[in-house]
């Protein structure tokens, strides 16, 4: 046997010896790239101590080495992401002496670019370095990126997360001999430029998470090298099927197109030569997608493991499930939801698939028993939500016992509470949502559902009250609104110290809001709204740090509100609120909606509301007793586009500049999410809801529509003034209400600019003179009414829109003619003071014609009497006829007389 090769310890020292002269190691890492990693870190702002304290560098966290030389080849600095951050431009040059680096990562430590002088192509000098990753770090300058080319030894680049905006990018970075481009996950617009077709070496590309648009184009098909391929998330990416793009590309192991604007047909027959696919994601943005696996029927050589057909139109809406898949026995993830499949649930999939964990198949029409009766210790993740099932199984605790997830939301169930839930050890989150169950509520928190970290209940039949001593450390997220729980809520529930999503809307809960609320300092969403809570808010309520939604509205609570927590979405509507109007605790407060409609508040309004609330988006005062003059401040709320002061006590004028209010049009986020939560929970499942008085009725806008909802309501004030004519520059406005106030004067015509206006009431006010012509091009109106005015003039008659309004838009008008009233222009003078002048000229001809007739009366007799008096032969002629008219009258009268008393 051979002797083993030793080395004495004196030949071992001379060898250190000489390799420390020739500026080499011994024992660790060498000592100028120690120091050079030292300064490196220097660049960063820390928040905790980084443990780099040790002589050997190559055992530092985030530093490897190469065995022989001990030289630094490998850099990630993106452990740093949660406990640093750089000081904005880095210092590329600082990097040099670690010449055999290979790897490098300083992804999410917020680099801004590079320090002037020194751009990334000072990195070509690292002839080594093959994988850079410069990924999360939010405003790294784009203009910085093409000096990446320089590095020619780059073969990997990961640029996601970095809000880039222009396609130019993709282009610049189209010449580089790379094998992985990720440039997914930021704000890139425009097509896909044909140079990516240039880079033939490509092996994995992601561009999802963008906003590029336009067709894919069709010279992809030459990237014939491409292992991986990531599109997803452009919802205006185009891709028409049938396409020869991934007929060609053989190799694909993962294809993902998830919310693209697919369109057409797409047999999966055609991926039959694509046997190294393990991962296959198609969900389309629109509805003119169809994936068909039948007639031809499908046989995939590959064994899937990730399959996403969400959405596809899978076999024409059939409710066929694809058969290929009773061949497939290596799926970890399935997700097949909103496709109309349905017969008996395919239990067959889990029983299959050993090493399934995820099954969603929401949004289909399964019914029948389920899940499978044996045991199956792989799955976690199940979604059968929005089917027709309606029994479960009294052993899921058993068959399924590692579930961490279970959405079973929108089907049949009913009875009883499924005690098999609170036997479920790993069990964390339960939506058993729009559901019939019937049950005390104490049932859904015994045994192992006390540790469940998001409980989902809400619009089932579950009631009594909760228990004094409900204990629930663990819960994040519990939403039980639209249930018939009675009650208090229970002190005990302020122990639930990680709680951040509390939903009991619309139950029948009774009592005051528990003081010890402010012990709840990790709570972002309060809805309490629609049940019978009395007494008044507590203070505590502003120590919520964290609250973001509050809703109370629709309760007995009284009294004031003396302060406002820094939030985003406030509702406290009808209640028995008052007091003045709520101040928050400083000056520039968050708050997006304020909802304050039907209380008793009283008071004026803010002077600063415009300092206090300057991100104010919806305020609703409606139904309170505010009074006095609305602040000029309220101009100087950029984004408010809906706001409604109607049935106050407000009086003056209105400022003057409002037509400033609301230039901003940013879109604002009315369906936020909270904190760590399974996207497929749907907790927020809590989209804000505003109501608002337009077109003559109350409607309610749900979720990101509030965006689009504008209007301003001033109606049932005591108002007066003119309306100014520069409420025509607010073009964002569909809903104006100005009724029942005093304003005077004229309408402006400038109305006629606000060409989104669907709603206009100006009726009941003192409004006068003529509707002006001009309204006719409000293409968009629906509703119109200026009735109980003083406006006279014709109407705009049957132009345009207004062929839709009938009499009642004009009533109290008498001035007013043209159709749809029964007054002609044409007949009656359109001006009142013309017909008031043609009154009294007839008073006068009729004086004038009496005068004239008594005057020529007593002209004629007086004339006869004097023409008898003088003229003697004319006197005895005049007294001869009367003498003869005399004696025939008589002679008459008594042969008549005569002829009576024979007869009798």
């Amino acid at each position: 046997m051979p002797r083993p090769c030793t080395m004495s310890p004196a030949m071992a020292l001379l060898l250190c010896l000489a390799m420390l002269s020739s500026g080499g190691w011994c024992g660790g890492c060498r000592d100028d790239e120690r120091a050079t990693l030292l300064d490196i870190r220097g660049q960063f702002n820390y928040n905790s101590p980084l443990d780099w304290n040790s002589t050997d560098c190559c055992r530092w966290e985030g530093v490897s080495c190469s065995s022989p030389t001990a030289r630094v080849t490998g850099l990630d600095l993106s452990i740093l992401h949660s406990i640093a951050s750089s000081r904005g431009l880095l210092n590329t040059t600082m990097f040099l002496p670690l010449q055999e680096l290979q790897d490098l990562s300083l992804s999410g430590l917020k680099i801004q670019g590079c320090t002037p002088g020194a751009g990334f192509e000072v990195w070509s000098k690292l002839h080594r370095l093959k994988v850079l990753d410069l990924s999360y770090n939010g405003k790294l300058m784009e203009s910085d990126v093409p000096s990446l080319v320089a590095i020619l030894s780059l073969r990997s680049l990961f640029l996601n997360g970095n809000d880039f905006s222009s396609n130019m990018t993709i282009q610049q970075l189209s010449i580089m001999k790379l094998d992985t481009l990720d440039i997914g996950n930021n704000d890139i617009k425009g097509t896909i430029p044909t140079d990516i077709c240039n880079m033939r070496d490509l092996q994995v590309l992601y561009l999802s998470d963008n906003l590029l648009f336009g067709e894919i184009p069709s010279c992809m098909q030459n990237l014939t090298s491409l292992r991986i391929l990531g599109l997803s998330e452009n919802s205006r990416l185009i891709l028409k099927f049938p396409s020869l793009i991934f007929a060609k590309l053989t190799l694909l192991e993962k294809l993902s197109l998830v919310n693209n604007s697919l369109e057409g047909v797409l047999s999966l027959s055609s991926l039959q030569n694509h046997r190294q696919l393990t991962k296959l994601e198609l969900a389309s943005s629109g509805n003119d997608f169809h994936v068909q696996t039948e007639n031809p029927a499908t046989n995939l050589p590959a064994q899937i493991q990730v399959l996403v057909l969400r959405n596809c139109n899978l076999n024409g809406n059939s409710g066929i499930i694809p058969s290929f898949l009773l061949h497939q026995h290596k799926l970890e993830s399935v997700d097949m939801s909103n496709n109309n499949l349905s017969g008996n649930f395919p239990s067959w999939l889990i029983e299959n698939n050993v090493n399934l964990s995820h099954l969603v198949l929401g949004s289909n029409s399964f019914e029948g028993p389920l899940p499978p009766s044996k045991v199956h210790t792989s799955l976690q993740w199940w979604v059968a939500s929005s089917n027709r099932l309606s029994i479960l199984p009294v052993d899921i605790n058993t068959t399924l016992p590692n579930l961490s997830y279970i959405s079973l939301s929108g089907n049949s169930y009913m009875g009883n509470f499924p005690s098999s839930f609170s036997y479920m050890n790993s069990l964390q989150y339960l939506d058993l949502s729009y559901n019939n169950f019937l049950d005390d509520i104490a049932a859904a928190f015994v045994g192992n559902m006390s540790n469940i970290i998001g409980l989902k209940l809400s619009g089932n039949h579950f009631y009594g009250s909760f228990s004094p001593n409900i204990l629930l450390p663990a819960v994040k997220h519990l939403l039980l609104s639209d249930n018939e729980i009675a009650g208090k809520i229970p002190e005990k529930l302020c122990g639930s110290l990680i709680l951040m999503t509390f939903d009991a809307s619309n139950n029948k809960l009774t009592g005051p809001l528990p003081t010890c609320i402010s012990a709840l300092s990790e709570l972002a969403i309060l809805n309490l709204r629609g049940n019978s809570l009395a007494g008044s808010i507590p203070s505590e309520v502003c120590d919520l740090q964290k609250l973001v939604f509050l809703d109370v509205s629709k309760n007995n609570l009284s009294g004031p509100v003396h302060c406002l927590p820094d939030l985003r979405y406030l509702h406290m509507s009808r209640n028995r609120l008052n007091g003045t109007f709520p101040i928050p605790l400083y000056l520039g407060n968050n708050i997006y909606i304020m909802d304050l409609q039907e209380n008793q508040f009283s008071g004026v309004l803010p002077k600063l509301i415009g300092k206090s609330f300057p991100k104010l988006k919806v305020l609703l005062l409606k139904g309170n007793m505010f009074e006095g003059t609305v602040p000029n401040d309220i101009c100087s709320l950029k984004y408010l586009r809906l706001l409604d002061l109607s049935h106050n006590r407000l009086s003056g004028q209105l400022p003057l500049c409002l037509n400033i209010m609301g230039s901003d049009d940013s879109l604002f986020d009315f369906q936020p999410g909270f904190g760590t939560f399974p996207v497929l929970f749907n907790v927020i499942g809590l989209p804000d809801q505003e109501e608002f008085m337009t077109k003559g009725r109350q409607d309610k806008y749900r979720g990101n529509i509030l965006n689009y909802m504008t209007g301003l309501d001033f109606s049932s004030n005591q108002l007066k003034g003119s309306i100014h004519e520069s409420i025509g520059g607010m073009k964002w406005l569909r809903a104006l209400n100005f009724s029942e106030n005093k304003f005077d004067g004229s309408i402006p015509q400038s109305l006629s600019n606000l060409s989104d206006l669907e709603s206009l009431d100006l009726s009941h006010n003192n409004l006068a003179g003529q509707i002006p012509s001009e309204l006719v091009a409000l293409q968009s109106l629906a509703v119109f009414s200026v009735a109980c005015n003083n406006l006279s003039g014709p109407t705009p008659g049957t132009k345009g829109q207004f062929i839709t309004f009938d009499l009642s838009s004009y009533e109290g008008n008498p001035y007013l003619c043209g159709p749809p009233l029964k007054k002609s222009c044409f007949a009656t003078p359109s001006i009142p003071e013309l017909e008031e002048n043609g009154e009294q000229d007839d008073k006068v001809g009729h004086i004038i014609l009496f005068g004239c007739s008594a005057m020529f009366y007593m002209v004629g007799f007086w004339t006869s009497l004097g023409v008898l008096y003088f003229k003697t032969s004319w006197r005895r002629s005049w007294f001869s006829v009367v003498d003869r008219f005399g004696d025939c009258v008589l002679v008459k009268f008594f042969v008549f007389t005569k002829n009576i008393r024979s007869t009798n």
